[in-house]
């Protein structure tokens, strides 16, 4: 699927030369939707990380990670009672009242995560940002990366944002213009606009 996407992003953009050079550097882009079981971790590990860089997300994580014993699972951390030991890994105290919502969300099952797969995006995003602390963004990073939505475009996300703004200016034409030539396939336009700025891309063409 994939590669059927790729080909079918190249092919509508043909008409943007330095946008299909990007694709053509980049390669194939993979999102796939992810195990029900696996729901819960991923959207804490989410949260966890929010407005921090990448290591600093990961050691409070790996912390987070530490205090569970044998035979525990990570819903059964996230508790009013080892609220001062999440504390200790580095969450604050919004982030665990978030976290912990969200187990008890599901524990409740407000939200269920089969349920959740078959919606299509905006009823997903409105789902899951009526939970408190999760905001547009991470839902739509949830629909992207954990549901492997095809077609979602973040409007908050800075990085999207500016390397959207690159491609247009290259292409003279509207960022608009771009995000309606690469649908219904945004969010692979995301996971390159994404890889470029992290392996420079855009400066290394731009030479």
């Amino acid at each position: 699927m994939s590669q059927v996407i790729h080909q079918a992003l190249l092919e509508q953009t043909e008409s943007l030369p330095y946008l299909q050079q990007l694709l053509h550097a980049n390669g194939i882009q993979q999102l796939s939707l992810q195990g029900e079981e696996n729901f819960f971790p991923y959207l804490a590990r989410s949260v966890a990380g929010q407005q921090l860089s990448n290591t600093a997300a990961r050691t409070i994580w790996q912390r987070v990670e530490a205090l569970l014993t044998v035979d525990q699972q990570l819903l059964d951390l996230f508790v009013e009672s080892n609220r001062e030991a999440l504390r200790g890994c580095g969450l604050s105290n919004a982030k665990i009242k978030t976290i912990c919502g969200v187990r008890e969300a599901l524990e409740q099952r407000v939200i269920v995560p089969e349920v959740l797969a078959t919606m299509p995006e905006a009823e997903m995003i409105k789902v899951l940002t009526q939970l408190w602390g999760i905001g547009p963004w991470t839902a739509e990073m949830t629909a992207i990366f954990f549901f492997g939505l095809p077609d979602v475009w973040s409007k908050g996300d800075v990085a999207l944002a500016r390397g959207l703004a690159m491609v247009a200016e290259k292409e003279g034409v509207s960022g608009q213009e771009i995000l309606s030539t690469v649908t219904p396939y945004r969010s692979y336009f995301a996971l390159h606009i994404w890889q470029s700025l992290d392996t420079d891309l855009f400066t290394s063409m731009a030479n």
